[in-house]
């Protein structure tokens, strides 16, 4: 049987929604991006502050940043990424409590 054209149209527009949601850019590349400044001759704020919005409010519980395994410990990548959020707080002179 095959499936119907709306419930294929329904699929790739959730699949769209998923794919340019911030919830799955991943915290390191977050930080990269928080990173850059809004004037590359003044730098004094960001580009995207949303990004540095993200890392300020989504620290995990242990301090790290990034994903975690299925029993909420903090995986390999979480390293890279939570180095990259720090280095992005320190950038910007915000979250210091977040770095301690």
């Amino acid at each position: 049987m095959e499936p119907s054209k709306s419930l294929i149209q329904s699929l790739v527009s959730d699949i769209k929604k998923e794919i340019f949601s911030n919830d799955n850019l991943p915290a390191y590349d977050t930080a990269w991006l928080a990173m850059i400044p809004a004037d590359p001759i003044e730098n004094n704020s960001p580009m995207f502050k949303n990004c540095l919005t993200w890392i300020l409010e989504n620290q995990k519980e242990g301090g790290f940043w990034g994903e975690t395994d299925e029993e909420g410990l903090p995986t390999i990548e979480t390293l890279p990424a939570t180095l990259a959020c720090m280095v992005a707080l320190k950038t910007w002179n915000v979250g210091q409590e977040k770095i301690e």
